[in-house]
């Protein structure tokens, strides 16, 4: 396509030449062609195209900052982290230390060793006496006395009581109202060995003599009223008894009377110190 305008009629427009003339046509109509709005479009055109680039510029210098910024974050937090750790550790180990240094203080300051095998049994204070054992408490006291409650749960009619064999407490009895194999096995597995217990034969299940010494405790006053002034009620396995220690002066034979030999009746003085003439410790009444 050329610029020149003076051809003569017979010379032929290259292509395209007619629609950029019609294009141009339009425009001269729609606003003439000035100098002064050629160099007005020239430098929008260049202010728009500073623009651009000073945009592109500044957001990719942002996006650098961003991502500056956000890895010192995560630098910042993993050291944190990790000396929370290390702190986290360091005070568990002094914990730990400080935790065995006690246990080695309380060891020295007087805590008591297992006791050896034969050793002579210890001896509690009164409130540590137990139902069947009074104050002894040996390896195989203390066995049974943790299965009791189930022994006496689970064969209330069969489980009679229980007391020591020898007076050092390595032995002990059971007492049943008949052989039971599946109770003799359970608690011959709970003792420290098989050899440690015996069953003994007896007439009153533990469940009866249960009822009649908490009745008896129950009808305190009432028994106070008739003139048995009752100090303590316990059973004795051995005997397969219901021991009531009544105070001096108290008639006994009410007792004996209601309960037959279900029941033994042993009198006491009354003392003011809860003591018997020999020196124990008068076992508690039963509320």
């Amino acid at each position: 396509m050329t610029d020149d305008t003076t051809r003569g009629p017979g010379g032929a427009p290259e292509p395209g030449e007619l629609q950029l003339r019609k294009a141009l046509s339009a425009m001269n109509d729609l606003e003439p062609p000035r100098d002064d709005l050629f160099a007005q479009r020239a430098l929008v055109r260049g202010r728009a195209r500073t623009s651009r680039r000073r945009s592109t510029l500044l957001g990719a210098a942002a996006a650098v900052l961003v991502v500056g910024a956000a890895g010192g974050t995560w630098v910042a937090a993993t050291q944190g982290s990790s000396s929370d750790s290390t702190s986290s550790g360091t005070a568990a180990r002094s914990a730990a230390g400080s935790s065995a240094g006690s246990g080695a203080s309380e060891s020295l300051r007087g805590a008591a060793p297992p006791a050896a095998p034969g050793a002579a049994p210890s001896v509690p204070s009164a409130r540590d006496t137990t139902r069947w054992f009074g104050t002894l408490s040996t390896r195989q006291t203390n066995a049974f006395d943790a299965i009791e409650p189930a022994v006496a749960a689970r064969w209330p009619d069969v489980f009679s009581g229980a007391y020591a064999v020898t007076p050092a407490g390595d032995r002990v009895a059971v007492a049943v109202t008949r052989h039971d194999p599946t109770l003799e096995a359970f608690v011959t597995g709970a003792m420290p060995a098989p050899t440690d217990v015996e069953f003994v034969i007896r007439s009153h299940p533990f469940t009866e003599k249960q009822r009649v010494e908490r009745e008896i405790v129950a009808e305190r006053n009432l028994w106070r009223d008739k003139g048995v002034d009752i100090v303590s009620v316990a059973q004795d396995g051995r005997a397969d008894q219901v021991v009531v220690v009544v105070a001096e002066g108290s008639d006994s034979a009410l007792l004996t009377q209601r309960y037959g030999d279900l029941v033994r009746v042993v009198t006491a003085p009354a003392s003011p110190s809860g003591k018997l003439p020999d020196g124990r410790t008068l076992p508690p009444l039963q509320r």
